[in-house]
């Protein structure tokens, strides 16, 4: 299948991250997500939404986007263009909800303490490998399921559903 991604590190999160805090609690009813982007990670980085770049790679600690997941923070970081996160581990409920989104998610034991801030990454999702070319190291993680990477590859949900409409006709 080859499913590759390359990108920078463009965040890492720590332990139980509750993903709202990307846009900020007081924006989750916000629902133009043209507003929400120059807020993303404001509070972290004021300049984070002007130093994103199309393929840029998120990472997680432990129980990444915990509690009540509005949507409005994962739209607005698919609007800046990121589609992979690497964690430690997901909460369950967002883990279902953005990989049927399409958001390629990456089960990485350790990674907090292997990667920095714009390390450069290549990710092999299908393998489960993560190759840090900053440091010139191979981090292994788990594999995904046969469900994960046919979502992934075709961009979610809608995507798979429309392949496998696609078979029948």
């Amino acid at each position: 299948m080859g499913l590759s991604y390359e990108g920078s590190v463009a965040w890492v999160f720590p332990d139980h991250f509750d993903v709202d805090l990307i846009i900020g609690v007081q924006n989750v009813r916000e629902n133009d997500i043209d507003k929400l982007v120059p807020v993303c990670m404001k509070a972290y980085d004021p300049d984070f939404a002007d130093r994103i770049k199309p393929g840029d790679i998120l990472v997680g600690g432990r129980n990444f986007a915990y509690g009540h997941a509005h949507p409005q923070a994962m739209a607005t970081v698919r609007r800046l263009g990121i589609n992979v996160i690497l964690a430690e581990s997901f909460a369950p409920g967002f883990f279902r909800g953005e990989s049927g989104n399409g958001m390629v998610l990456l089960r990485v034991p350790g990674i907090t303490g292997l990667v920095n801030r714009f390390d450069k990454l290549t990710v092999e999702f299908d393998q489960g490998i993560v190759y840090n070319r900053t440091k010139g190291t191979t981090i292994f993680g788990i594999p995904p399921s046969q469900i994960s990477l046919d979502l992934a590859e075709n961009k979610g949900y809608l995507g798979f559903l429309k392949r496998e409409l696609k078979k029948l006709s």
